[in-house]
C-alpha cells in the first residue's frame, strides 16, 4: 500500500470509528432522555423517581460495558451540544470529529456563557478538531475560551488559585509522588527553570572526574530536590526566563486578552501586565503579518543569528510535525533546502524540528506532508 492509499484509507478508518462513536452517544442520549421522560410523568414519589432515573444509567452501562459515569457524561455532553452548539453535534454524525475531541469541546461550551461565544466556538472548533491532536485542540480550546470571556475566565482562575496545594503520595517501592497545584504562570516559570538548570549541570563531575550519566528527567528531579531542601525563602522571585506573547492593546489594558506562552499556553493578561512592570523584563516588539504569522528574516551565513533563532521559536511553537508537542527550545533548526544544496538561511527555509524528526529529515525518511503550518498567534 502506498503512502498516499495508507492516508485515505486510515482517514477512512478514522471516519468510521467516529461515526461509531457517535451511534453509541446518540443511542445512549435518546434512550436515556425518552426513559427519564417517562419516569418524570410517573406518579411516584421524588425519591423513586431519582432511584428509577440512576436504573435507567445503570442499564445503559451494563449494556455497554461501561461504567455509570461514562454513561452520564454522554447524555450530558450530548444534551450541552445539541443546545448550545448544534453544529458541533452534527460534525460528530458525519464523523468530522471523533469522541475525544466532543469531549474537549463540550467541556468548553459548558464553560462559556454567552451566546455569541458558542456561536464562535460552533463555527471555529470543528474544522481545527478535525485537522489536530487532542493535545493541540484542548490548548487552543483554552486560549479560545480567554480570548472570548476574558473576564469569565480570569475569575474561574481567581477561584481555582485558592485551592493551590501540595499533596505527597507514597508508592510501595521506596519513591513518591510530590504534587503541587499552582498557578500556571508560575508552573511554566518552574518547568522552564529546571529544564534550564539542568541542561547547563557539566557532563563530567568537577569534583570526582565522573561522567554524568542521568537523564534529564533524573536531573530535573534531583535539582528541584535540592532547591527544596536548600532554600530558606518564602517569597516567589522569578529568576527563570520565559517567553510571553501578548497583544499590545492587552498589555496595555484596553483589552483583556490572553498572553501565549511559547507552548501555547493562555495565561492571565493581569499576571503578563505585573510580569511585564518588572525591572528584570525585556520587551520585545514581534510583528506579525494579518493572518498572526511572524513575519521572515534572512541572513547570509549557515547559522541564524539569535533574533532569527528567536522569531522562528514564536514562528513554529513547537516542532513542526503534525501533532508532535516537543518544546521549541528543544528543536533544531533544520534547513528545508540543504545549506550546501543553496538553501538559503531564512525564515522561509528554516523550520523547528526535534532531534526525533530532524534526524528522520536527514536520512530521507520525513516528507513534507507531515509537517504542520507554522502557529498562528491571533486566534
Amino acid at each position: 500500500m502506498s503512502s498516499s492509499q495508507a492516508v485515505v484509507t486510515g482517514d477512512a478508518v478514522r471516519r468510521a470509528r467516529a461515526i461509531a462513536e457517535f451511534e453509541e452517544w446518540d443511542f445512549v442520549a435518546r434512550h436515556h432522555g425518552r426513559r427519564v421522560a417517562e419516569i418524570d410523568r410517573s406518579d411516584d414519589i421524588v425519591l423513586s423517581k431519582e432511584l428509577a432515573r440512576r436504573e435507567v444509567t445503570l442499564e445503559l452501562a451494563q449494556a455497554l460495558h461501561v461504567t455509570e459515569h461514562q454513561v452520564w457524561a454522554m447524555v450530558r455532553e450530548a444534551a450541552t451540544l445539541q443546545r448550545k452548539t448544534p453544529a458541533i453535534w452534527r460534525a460528530f454524525a458525519a464523523g468530522d470529529i471523533d469522541g475525544v475531541r466532543v469531549t474537549a469541546i463540550a467541556d468548553t461550551a459548558d464553560r462559556l456563557v454567552t451566546p455569541e461565544a458558542w456561536a464562535q466556538l460552533e463555527q471555529t472548533a470543528p474544522a481545527y478538531a478535525a485537522a489536530h491532536t487532542i493535545a493541540e485542540l484542548r490548548a487552543w480550546l483554552r486560549r479560545l475560551r480567554r480570548r472570548l470571556e476574558p473576564d469569565v475566565a480570569d475569575a474561574e482562575t481567581a477561584r481555582a488559585v485558592e485551592d493551590r496545594r501540595v499533596t505527597i503520595t507514597h508508592n510501595d517501592d521506596g519513591t513518591s509522588w510530590l504534587n503541587a497545584l499552582l498557578p500556571t504562570g508560575v508552573a511554566i516559570v518552574i518547568a522552564d527553570r529546571l529544564r534550564r538548570t539542568a541542561r547547563a549541570l557539566p557532563v563530567i563531575d568537577p569534583e570526582t572526574g565522573e561522567k554524568d550519566h542521568r537523564t534529564r528527567e533524573q536531573k530535573q528531579a534531583d535539582v528541584l530536590a535540592h532547591w527544596l531542601t536548600s532554600s530558606t525563602g518564602t517569597s516567589t522571585d522569578i529568576r527563570a526566563e520565559i517567553a510571553i506573547s501578548i497583544a499590545a492593546t492587552d498589555l496595555l489594558g484596553h483589552t483583556n486578552g490572553p498572553g501565549v506562552t511559547l507552548d501555547g499556553e493562555p495565561v492571565p493578561a493581569d499576571w503578563v501586565r505585573e510580569l511585564a512592570a518588572s525591572e528584570h523584563a525585556v520587551l520585545r516588539r514581534l510583528v506579525l503579518d494579518p493572518v498572526g504569522h511572524v513575519l521572515d528574516t534572512e541572513v547570509l551565513t549557515y547559522r541564524p543569528p539569535e533574533s532569527l533563532r528567536q522569531a522562528l521559536r514564536w514562528r513554529d511553537g513547537s516542532c513542526r510535525v503534525a501533532g508532535c508537542r516537543a518544546p521549541v527550545h528543544d528543536t533544531d533548526l533544520d534547513h528545508h533546502i540543504p545549506y550546501g544544496h543553496g538553501g538559503r538561511t531564512t525564515g522561509a527555509n528554516l523550520r523547528c524540528l526535534c532531534r526525533k524528526h530532524h534526524n528522520m529529515k536527514s536520512h530521507g525518511h520525513l516528507d513534507d506532508r507531515h509537517l504542520d503550518a507554522p502557529a498562528r498567534w491571533t486566534e
